[in-house]
């Protein structure tokens, strides 16, 4: 299975990247946590002077549950990309994004039924607006298809307009506004399910 997935590391800099770069998207694995930790934990926390204490905790804290997923769930991959390095000095390509995918189960009158989850998609601030989000999109598409399924889901915060037009702009429709207890008091923490029929 491998083989379906070949497809031809590390802190953020500060500011967006100008020159044209190759991105090559692989599935991730045990040797990648740290790099992709960093990843996740930039993407999902916004640091300052004052708060940039905490970032080793909350990184030690991503990278032990991404360890655990790598290691013990069936049907997950964990998928990166990574900026090819461009001459013999840099040591190895550099991992400027991530996303995970897995088999969710639902519960319903006709019984249970598995469906196939995008979560935590990610790319380093200074490599988005590249086109790396779409294609570790377009890679979770082909893994979605080899497993058998022709619709994928995933969730997006009602108020984080850039991630729903990214997903808009890959093909993903709005199946559902779901509110629950807290969202009914913070508007903003409502979530949107994605569908796309591949």
């Amino acid at each position: 299975m491998q083989s379906l997935f070949d497809s031809h590391h590390s802190l953020p800099s500060p500011s967006p990247i100008t020159e044209s770069f190759t991105t090559l998207v692989r599935l991730g694995n045990i040797e990648d946590i740290n790099e992709i930790g960093d990843v996740l934990t930039y993407s999902f926390n916004h640091f300052n002077d004052w708060s940039l204490w905490i970032y080793p905790f909350l990184k030690m804290g991503v990278c032990e549950d991404l360890r655990s997923r790598l290691q013990k769930e069936e049907n997950y991959h964990c998928i990166v990309a990574e900026k090819k390095r461009q001459n013999s000095i840099e040591p190895k390509n550099k991992i400027i994004g991530s996303v995970e995918l897995s088999l969710r189960t639902v519960y319903g009158w006709q019984g249970k039924r598995k469906y196939p989850y995008i979560s935590n998609l990610a790319v380093s601030k200074s490599y988005r607006r590249h086109g790396v989000a779409s294609k570790l999109l377009c890679k979770c598409e082909q893994i979605a298809k080899y497993w058998g399924f022709n619709q994928l889901y995933l969730h997006v915060l009602a108020d984080n307009s850039i991630g729903r037009q990214l997903y808009l702009n890959n093909g993903y429709t709005i199946h559902q506004i779901e509110t629950d207890l807290y969202s009914l008091f913070i508007p903003s923490k409502r979530r949107l399910l994605l569908v796309k029929s591949i």
